[in-house]
């Protein structure tokens, strides 16, 4: 038993030294990276047509002689089911979106400390395009100015395109669950709507939630903004309400999604309680207090009134 105390203690000891040798030895590294704005460019564009736009990065990393950025256009494609994406390598002979962005820099540039630069992109449509949506990105990776090994290490960031072609193509989805808290006691209600894109295009889904209450008056409406959800998958959008006082009783919240032009694809409703319990509790405290010093002052103070004659 002494022995394996002595092991324990020797165990803890050397832990204790690695943890204090650990907190001196983290190693410190040099921010190398760049920002880019917007993150999404959603564009509609006729065949044979072009269409003209920015990215603007700026340079937010800590290198006193700046970066050299690197950039690059890639295909990707949306996987069935999901919001997630997989980047495509070229096909030789076959012309794609990424064929399509062209940019006013160079394949390699310098950005100063702290320097803010326009990047002009045009998207050129060929006149054999085919109708529906095509997918792209633009990547930008900042590297040190110095970094002249193999292996370039840095950190890469990408603007996604999604571009549609006029022509025979559905819009259409529908609404795979929506849902809120069955009980909640007060604001914000959050609401969680799960759709799913059954068309063979790309669109961004917007609407409203209608909230009325127990007796039928609408008391909010709440915009569902559109987030794009790629042809064969599904996505979570979120959505809430923050009223401004207090709520009690029984609501009902209608949603409704609407396509790019208005119409109504899908609706769904969901009803949830809400219930202060802790103003409860204290109206509750406060009456309980009330009538015990009711009873108090009928138990122990006499009260009486003499009338002179």
């Amino acid at each position: 038993m002494k022995a394996l105390k002595q092991k324990l203690q020797t165990l803890f000891a050397v832990f204790a030294c690695l943890m204090l040798a650990g907190s001196f030895a983290t190693p410190v590294h040099a921010a190398v990276g760049v920002k880019i704005q917007p993150i999404k460019v959603s564009t509609t564009i006729d065949k044979g047509a072009e269409s003209v736009g920015y990215i603007t990065l700026t340079n937010e990393s800590d290198q006193p002689e700046g970066i050299i950025v690197e950039t690059a256009v890639e295909d990707f494609v949306p996987l069935e089911g999901g919001s997630n994406i997989n980047f495509v390598s070229r096909t030789e002979g076959l012309t794609t979106a990424a064929d399509w962005i062209t940019l006013d820099v160079p394949e390699t540039f310098e950005l100063a400390p702290g320097e803010q630069k326009k990047v002009k992109y045009t998207i050129r449509a060929p006149e054999d395009a085919e109708p529906g949506s095509h997918f792209s990105v633009v990547f930008f990776k900042a590297l040190k100015k110095d970094d002249e090994g193999q292996l370039k290490v840095g950190t890469r960031v990408g603007s996604l395109f999604f571009i549609t072609v006029p022509g025979n193509y559905e819009q259409k989805g529908e609404i795979e669950s929506f849902t809120a808290p069955e009980f909640i006691q007060r604001g914000p209600v959050p609401f969680t709507i799960h759709f799913k894109n059954t068309g063979t295009v790309h669109f961004e889904p917007k609407g409203t939630i209608v909230i009325k209450n127990m007796f039928g008056k609408q008391v909010a409406e709440v915009p569902v903004e559109g987030q794009v959800v790629l042809p064969t998958g599904a996505r979570d959008l979120n959505a809430q309400w923050s009223p401004s006082g207090l709520i009690a009783g029984k609501y009902t919240a209608s949603l409704s999604i609407t396509d790019g032009a208005g119409e109504v694809l899908t609706a769904q409703d969901v009803t949830f309680i809400a219930f202060p319990i802790w103003y409860a509790v204290i109206f509750f405290l406060i009456f309980i207090f009330i009538y015990l010093l009711l009873r108090f002052f009928r138990k122990h103070v006499n009260i009486s009134i003499s009338v002179g004659k």
